[in-house]
C-alpha cells in the first residue's frame, strides 16, 4: 500500500456541521492548604452533632452515608414498637381484612380434597370445546 493514501488525513476530533459553539475547558480550583496546627488533628476526633436516628453506634462496615448497619436499624425498629403505618396503609390493611373475612363467610374453610372435587365437577360441566386436544401418538 502506498503511504500517499493517508497523507491527507487530519488528526483530532470530528467537526460536525452546526456545532459553532466550542466548549471551553474549566479551570480546576486549587485545594486550600491547611495550617500545620489543623493538619495534626485527625478529622475523626472532631465532635459532630448527633444526627437523627444515630444512637451513637457506628456501623461495623463504616460505610459512608449510613449511620447504622441494617441489623442494628432493624433491631431498633423492633424495640421501638415497630414502624408506624401511614393513614393510607392503615385503611388498606382494614379493607383487606374485611374482604378476607367476607370471603371466609361466603366460601367457608375448605380442605384441599374438597377444592379438587369442586374443580373437577366444574371442568366436567364444560363443553368439549374446552377439552385439551390429544397431541402425538397414543
Amino acid at each position: 500500500m502506498p503511504s500517499s493514501d493517508y497523507t491527507t488525513a487530519v488528526g483530532g476530533g470530528l467537526k460536525l456541521k452546526g456545532s459553532g459553539i466550542d466548549k471551553k475547558k474549566k479551570k480546576k480550583k486549587p485545594k486550600p492548604t491547611e495550617s500545620p496546627a489543623e493538619s495534626s488533628k485527625p478529622s475523626s476526633d472532631i465532635a459532630k452533632p448527633p444526627t437523627p436516628g444515630d444512637d451513637g453506634v457506628k456501623s461495623p462496615s463504616h460505610t459512608p452515608g449510613r449511620a447504622l448497619s441494617p441489623d442494628i436499624a432493624e433491631q431498633s425498629i423492633k424495640e421501638g414498637g415497630g414502624r408506624r403505618k401511614t393513614e393510607a396503609e392503615r385503611r388498606h390493611d382494614e379493607t383487606r381484612r374485611k374482604r378476607l373475612e367476607e370471603r371466609m363467610k361466603r366460601d367457608g374453610v375448605k380442605t384441599h380434597k374438597e377444592k379438587v372435587e369442586e374443580l373437577n365437577k366444574y371442568l366436567s360441566g364444560l363443553s368439549e370445546h374446552h377439552d385439551m386436544p390429544k397431541i402425538g401418538p397414543g
